[in-house]
């Protein structure tokens, strides 16, 4: 790597960590620039602007995410398996990584518009979802309804379970981490989301 590609990822490494910790109005420019000990024009330089940074960091988290979504939504199996195998590695992806829920869920409860990665990456997401539902739709496995609608119960399912991490560790003793307890976890989600999409959720996919 050369110095000047050194310098863009340490500043966008510095800048994935403050903003999911702190949030985009909490931390400036001069924050970013001493912890990642590079100059004040570095960020202008590769990024032009602190919102601009904000984007390529929330891009840089929510990308392999998406990337993810799309290779179990092409995988080989009927397409109530694929939506469980979407479901397990959107789950695991999640609580093995943070960032992207932290930010996501700050940002849908905030007044300011969705930042372009953010509504891209989430357009990406349920469209896959969305595909792989009308064609269980289409022979038969899952059930009649807005293929969109429906993507948006299968995706949340995931993301609430990240949300609720300090709910199940503080108020249920169920610790998210534990490798027994994801895959406990996992089966419950999955086990929900197929009885609200399939047509008959007591037939095993």
């Amino acid at each position: 790597m050369t110095n000047q590609t050194d310098t863009r990822d340490r500043i966008l490494e510095v800048a994935r960590d403050m903003f999911t910790r702190l949030g985009f109005y909490s931390v400036s420019i001069r924050d970013i620039v001493a912890a990642a000990s590079v100059n004040l024009g570095a960020v202008t330089y590769h990024f032009g602007s602190k919102e601009a940074l904000y984007h390529a960091a929330i891009e840089s988290m929510a990308t392999p995410f998406a990337d993810r979504i799309g290779e179990l939504a092409a995988s080989p199996g009927t397409p109530l398996q694929r939506i469980e195998m979407i479901v397990r590695g959107a789950l695991e992806h999640l609580l093995g990584n943070p960032g992207p829920p932290i930010v996501l869920l700050r940002e849908l409860t905030s007044d300011r518009p969705l930042p372009p990665p953010v509504a891209a990456l989430m357009r990406r997401n349920m469209g896959v979802v969305s595909a792989v539902i009308a064609e269980g739709q289409q022979d038969g496995s899952i059930r009649p309804g807005d293929p969109k609608l429906l993507a948006v119960t299968v995706m949340s399912q995931p993301f609430f379970v990240r949300a609720a991490r300090r709910v199940m560790t503080v108020a249920l003793g169920v610790d998210p981490d534990a490798r027994e307890q994801q895959a406990r976890i996992a089966d419950h989600v999955v086990e929900s989301v197929r009885r609200s999409i399939a047509t008959n959720p007591q037939v095993s996919s």
